[in-house]
């Protein structure tokens, strides 16, 4: 928890611009962002979303590191816009 205690803002950055970033897309889909979580190891910081999709009964999960061991190698808002992208690019991949 050292890591995430000590990014908690950028974090919570992240999870802004994440946020914002699906929900358009999500919405589109008739999808919906369950929650968005953050868990640490000794790679680093990682983001789990788990998504409800409209055609699967079970939740749709993703999981990325976003903060490596050493510290951000990007501004909060770039790591959400990568983040969020990815998500909808593996959704479309996934149709």
């Amino acid at each position: 928890m050292a890591l995430i205690a000590e990014y908690e803002e950028y974090l919570q950055e992240f999870r802004a611009e994440v946020v914002d970033g699906l929900s358009v897309e999500l919405a589109g889909r008739g999808a919906t962002l369950r929650e968005l979580t953050f868990s640490e190891d000794e790679d680093g910081v990682w983001a789990e979303s788990v998504l409800d999709l409209p055609d699967r009964r079970e939740a749709w999960v993703r999981r990325r590191l976003v903060v490596p061991s050493l510290g951000p190698d990007k501004d909060a808002w770039l790591a959400g816009v990568v983040y969020a992208s990815a998500v909808g690019e593996e959704l479309d991949l996934n149709r």
